[in-house]
C-alpha cells in the first residue's frame, strides 16, 4: 500500500512540475490579440460594395499611451466612390456598449449569395454607436445597431465570434429584455 502511495505521491509532484513549466494558455485570445487579429483580417475579408462600389475598408484601435491594454473603442472605417467623388464613413463603437449575446452572423438575409452578415446591438438598445461621414455638412448620427457584410460567409462566423470576445472583455452587458 506505501508502494501505491508513494507512486500516486510522485506522478501528482512529477504532474504539477511540468503543469509549471508548460503553462496552458487562456483559450481565449486577449483583447490586444483579438483586436489586432481584426485589424489585420478586416480588409481582407471583402464586401460585395467593394465591387460594386469600389469600397476598401478598415478595422482600427488604440492603445492610450503608457498602457499595454487596449481602449475599447474601435472604429470602422468605409471608404467608397458615390457619384466621381470619394466618401468616408466612421462607424465608433464602444464595445463595452454592446450586448455580446446580440452579436451574431447570418447568410440567410443577405441581398447576395455567398455573402454573410454580422449583426450586434448596444446594450438594452441605446443609441451609443455613432456613425459619421467625412467631409460632409451632414451630423454625426447616433444607432443601436451595426451590419458589416462579408463577402466569404466564413469571415461573418469569425468576425462575429471575435467581436463577442472583445466585447466580453471590455465588460459589455447582456440587455435587460
Amino acid at each position: 500500500m506505501r508502494t501505491v502511495t508513494t507512486f500516486a505521491f510522485v506522478v501528482s509532484v512529477l504532474a504539477a512540475v511540468h503543469a509549471q513549466s508548460h503553462p496552458v494558455k487562456d483559450s481565449h485570445p486577449s483583447l490586444r490579440e483579438t483586436l489586432q487579429w481584426m485589424h489585420n483580417a478586416f480588409p481582407d475579408s471583402r464586401s460585395f460594395s467593394e465591387f460594386s462600389l469600389g469600397q476598401t475598408r478598415e478595422f482600427n484601435f488604440a492603445v492610450p499611451p503608457n498602457s499595454e491594454t487596449p481602449a475599447c473603442t474601435v472604429t470602422i472605417v468605409d471608404h467608397w466612390v458615390d457619384g466621381g467623388k470619394r466618401k468616408t464613413r466612421d462607424t465608433i463603437i464602444n464595445l463595452s456598449l454592446v450586448d455580446p449575446e446580440s452579436i451574431k452572423w447570418n447568410t440567410d438575409d443577405t441581398l447576395h449569395k455567398d455573402t454573410g452578415q454580422l449583426v450586434m446591438v448596444s446594450t438594452d438598445d441605446k443609441k451609443t454607436i455613432v456613425t459619421k461621414m467625412e467631409k460632409e455638412d451632414t451630423k454625426p448620427y447616433l444607432t443601436q445597431r451595426v451590419f458589416i457584410s462579408f463577402l466569404g460567409p466564413e469571415y461573418a462566423e469569425r468576425f462575429a465570434k471575435a467581436f463577442k470576445n472583445a466585447v466580453i472583455l471590455c465588460g459589455g452587458k447582456p440587455s435587460t429584455f
